[in-house]
Order: C-alpha cells, then structure tokens, then sequence
C-alpha cells in the first residue's frame, strides 16, 4: 500500500487538489498531519476523488503518521544542507521503488525521519512548487513506473527484515556507544546507506546474519 502523508495543511483547497492528483494516478491512501478542517471547498477542488477525502486518515503527528508505512520518502524545496545525506532524484526514486507543509516545507527534524529526500528541478528564482503541482509529478513518474512493471510481492517481506537489520543495529550501538547522540548519528547514518542502496535480499539476509551472531555474542549466548 502507498500512502501520500500530507504534513499541517494550511489550506483546504490544497488537501482537495492533492486528494484529486492522487485519483488522477491511481492513489487513494491519504494520510492528513494535524490538517485544517476539510471543508467545502475541499471537496469542491477534489472534482470527483471526495472518496479519498471520505477516507483519509488523519492523525496529530508525523511520528504516528510514520507508523502506517515501512519506507518514508521526503519531498522538499531544500537542496542544501544536512537533510541531503540521503538524496535520490524524483526519477530515480520511481524506478528504484516500482508531503509538505505549505508555506515552509518539511522542517529538517522531519525530514530526518523519512529513509530518503527528493525534490524536483526548478528554476532557482522560485524552486518551491505548491504541494499538489509537486505531488502530481512525483506520482507521474511513480505511475509510468507501475504501468511498465510488475510489482515485486516480496517487497514487503524484504522491508519487513530490514526493520529487523536496523533494530539488531540498534542494539549493536548500545553495546559500544554509551553516549545517545552518538547512538543516534550512527543510526540515521545506518538508515541513510541502507536505503541509499535500495539492498537485494541476498545483501539484506547476509547483513542480518551478521549482526544477529554479533548480538548473541555481545549478549553471551555465542
């Protein structure tokens, strides 16, 4: 399942426009962060996808919104600065795997959340797009990518293990790191090539072979 997570929504014209975008492509998931009331004019703007206004879920923070999905994606404006460690472009991201806040974008906190960044090439004179124009090209590339392949039915179980892989990580940390910034760094950091990478299975399987025998060993049943 894909869901669009759209973060403090400042205008209800813009959660229709996005509800409309997503039924153009063939997404129907929406996931409002503590958004403005969807009032009339966000089911005039959504034309005829007031199904994925009907059925949005809406929740207070983006961490609960995050609770929905094994891989985030961030999209921002920003191209500069720590939230690039992990950057893939709008076309890359849709071949590879087969939500803004209106005025300001996501704030680095949030988007250090997310497993990888995109933004879209713009002119550098006003490179911010309004989040459903944004959202409709993101989705037309994700959509010609579905449209020419088949989906993977494994991709779920292999996202599955590597949430597996980043607690065994986790737990590697708290045996040779006793300071928690340095626990942290090391596992945004760990995220960060893990995702980068877009792993095989082989590579995920070896990896947590590894570092499950690493775990008993420090935990003394090695």
């Amino acid at each position: 399942m894909f869901y669009i997570i759209f973060v403090e929504p400042e205008s209800s014209g813009n959660i229709g426009s996005v509800a409309r975008v997503m039924k153009n492509f063939g997404f129907y998931d929406l996931i409002l962060v503590n958004p403005v009331e969807i009032d009339d004019q966000a089911y005039k703007l959504a034309v005829h996808a007031e199904d994925v206004l009907k059925s949005a879920k809406i929740v207070p923070t983006l961490e609960e919104a995050l609770d929905f999905v094994d891989f985030a994606i961030a999209t921002s404006a920003n191209t500069s600065g720590g939230v690039l460690r992990n950057y893939t472009s709008v076309e890359n991201l849709a071949e590879k795997i087969s939500s803004e806040r209106e005025s300001s974008g996501l704030r680095n906190e949030e988007i250090e959340m997310c497993d990888t960044l995109t933004t879209i090439p713009a002119d550098n004179r006003y490179p911010t797009l309004n989040v459903s124009h944004a959202l409709a090209i993101i989705l037309y590339e994700i959509f010609k990518v579905k449209k020419t392949k088949r989906v993977n039915p494994s991709k779920n179980k292999e996202m599955v293990e590597k949430d597996l892989l980043i607690e065994d990580f986790k737990k590697i940390l708290e045996h040779v790191e006793d300071r928690k910034y340095r626990r942290d760094n090391a596992l945004t950091v760990f995220k960060h090539v893990l995702t980068r990478g877009f792993n095989t299975k082989r590579e995920v399987y070896t990896l947590k072979g590894i570092f499950r025998r690493i775990v008993l060993k420090f935990e003394g049943e090695f």
